[in-house]
């Protein structure tokens, strides 16, 4: 079973698209019925398969509810799952990455962090929409390329994320 098929979302007609609020109700519904602790004092066997159902769910939960996770999984599924190396070579999003990183471990206050992250959240939004626009047009070669450049994005809004602000703050 796909994780679309465990959380009862539709792969067709675009599997990137999916209800965040349904598939934590549908995770929750599973997991009130397989959660191990629910088989605890049942057979040995039907404990493992407890387990087993949970992680899966946990799993599938994992990889939707992440922009990132589910393109990726979404070009597993389709044939093109790791080949980022063959595929990119966008030279000028790699040096604007290098930069922000830089200006990020430079950064002297946490209003030039967020100043960062408000610039980066609008260049996350921008490349999930184009996400789903390629996903739902199947283009695969250009969801590659897209999900490669929400991986550095999202990169990026972890490392501002964790800045260390207290370093700075004397």
């Amino acid at each position: 079973m796909s994780h679309h098929d465990i959380l009862g979302a539709a792969y067709d007609p675009n599997p990137f698209v999916v209800d965040q609020s349904e598939l934590k109700d549908r995770f929750r519904n599973l997991q009130s019925i397989i959660h191990p602790d629910r088989w605890a004092g049942k057979s040995e066997e039907l404990q493992a398969a407890a387990a087993v159902m949970s992680a899966r769910v946990n799993n599938a939960l994992h990889h939707l509810t992440s922009p990132l996770r589910r393109v990726e999984y979404i070009l597993e599924q389709e044939g093109f799952g790791h080949r980022e190396a063959d595929s990119f070579d966008d030279k000028e999003l790699l040096m604007e990455v290098m930069e922000v990183h830089e200006d990020i471990a430079n950064a002297q206050s946490q209003a030039v962090i967020e100043n960062i992250k408000e610039r980066n959240s609008v260049k996350l939004g921008e490349t999930i929409r184009d996400i789903e626009a390629l996903v739902g047009a199947k283009d695969w070669p250009a969801v590659q390329a897209a999900a490669i450049k929400l991986k550095y994005l999202t990169g990026i809004d972890a490392a501002a994320a964790s800045w260390p602000s207290h370093v700075h703050d004397h």
